[in-house]
This record gives structure tokens, sequence and C-alpha cells, in this order.
């Protein structure tokens, strides 16, 4: 969404944000269940994303709304894609925990374009977001990662900033590292201290997950958001 980036963006950060920060549960946050199927398709998604707070009309139908609503269903479809060709190559977690992180942390890896590294967080336009969404918990996610994360020339230490906090994994640390302000020098000691960790994820992953399955899950995310714009519209009349 050329037109409207900073939406789009926050958009695509919305869901993960009010899970983690506003108390949202999955479905209540991405308009799917991880464990069934049958709640993944587009149409079921487009339904609940509209029924979450819109009805079947938009309020505002500008760039900036329609950016919001876009960049969200973007995030969900990706994660259906995720779990449709990458996650499904697994047992059921906890087993082959370790490949379950080791996905999230190759995924992590995709290649971002400068250009999409940065966005002016002064300008994203809260006011015409979906109007579920907690912008406090927006606002917080996305600063870390504008200002915490895509600024890491270094992969693993953008993996320190956003390290998941799972006692299963060994990642539990005292600090919230993705606030300003926590030194670099504490993300060093955060990504040497889990390093060896992420590696062995990464290399199990691997071998459990072939390269044409991740190559099934980027056409399918990318297929997957284009189908659920086409579907809002539709839905909206747009």
């Amino acid at each position: 969404m050329i037109a409207a980036p900073e939406a789009y963006f926050a958009g695509g950060v919305a869901p993960d944000a009010i899970r983690l920060f506003a108390g949202a549960d999955k479905v209540g946050s991405h308009f799917y269940d991880d464990r069934d199927p049958s709640t993944w398709g587009v149409t079921t998604i487009v339904d609940a994303f509209l029924k979450r707070g819109f009805g079947d009309a938009l309020p505002d139908r500008s760039d900036a709304a329609l950016a919001w609503c876009i960049g969200y269903l973007a995030h969900v479809l990706a994660d259906v894609a995720n779990w449709t060709h990458l996650q499904s190559r697994l047992p059921a977690f906890p087993a082959e925990r370790a490949a379950h992180h080791g996905i999230w942390l190759i995924a992590d890896r995709l290649p971002v374009d400068d250009i999409d590294r940065t966005i002016e967080l002064a300008r994203v336009p809260y006011a015409v977001a979906p109007p579920w969404i907690d912008h406090a918990a927006v606002e917080r996610l996305l600063s870390a990662v504008v200002n915490r994360v895509l600024t890491q020339a270094d992969p693993w230490l953008a993996e320190a900033t956003y390290v998941r906090h799972d006692r299963d994994l060994m990642q539990a640390e005292p600090l919230d590292l993705r606030a300003l302000g926590v030194p670099d020098s504490t993300l060093v000691a955060v990504r040497d201290r889990h390093l060896p960790e992420w590696e062995a994820s990464v290399a199990r992953a691997r071998l459990l997950v072939p390269d044409e399955a991740w190559s099934r899950f980027e056409t399918s995310a990318i297929e997957g958001s284009i189908e659920a714009i086409r579907e809002l519209g539709r839905r909206l009349g747009i």
C-alpha cells in the first residue's frame, strides 16, 4: 500500500501487538485456530475479521483505513501459510519444539528491502485503525520493530531484541528487550547466550522441512493475501 505505507505497516504489526500487549487471544487477534484447519480459509478469516468490529461496512474507506485492513489480513494469511506448509511438516507441539522454533527463526531471516525497513512512526494514522485495535499496544510493538529489530544488521542481534520469552525453549529473559534504552551490550549478551540453541533449532528445522515447503509457504502467503484483499473488496463493494 504505497499510498499509505504507515497504515499498512501498522496493520501488519497489529495482530501480534494486541495479542502480546492487549490481552487478546489467538482467535480474537488472528481469526483462526492453530489447531483447527477448518478455520484457515480466506473467506472464514475475512468474515471473522469484519464481524470483529465492522459488520459489513467500513465507516472510512480512505486509502489509510483500507491499508490498515490489508496489512492486518496479510499478516494473518502469512501465518496461515506457515501453519499449512511449514508447521504441518512437524508433529504437534511440544514434540520437536526446537524445529517449531527453528521455522520462526528462518522466517525472521527472509529478505526485507531497505525501503521497507523504516517508516515515520509519527505518521501512523491511528484514527482510522480497525475499531478493536489497542493503539498503545500497536505503538509499543511497532516502535520496537522499527527502531530495534529492522535496524539491526546482525540478524541474531535482531532476534535477541525480539527474543521469545518461552521457558520451554530456555529463553526466558528478565528484561523487556523490546523496550527502547536496552543497551547493545545487553543484546549481545543475550545473543551469545542463546545462539547455540538458535542455531541448533534452525538446523533441526532445515532437516525436517524441505526447501520446496518454503517455496510453497512464500507463494501461499502472497496468494492468500491477494485473495483476502479481493474477498474484502467483494464484501465491501469496492
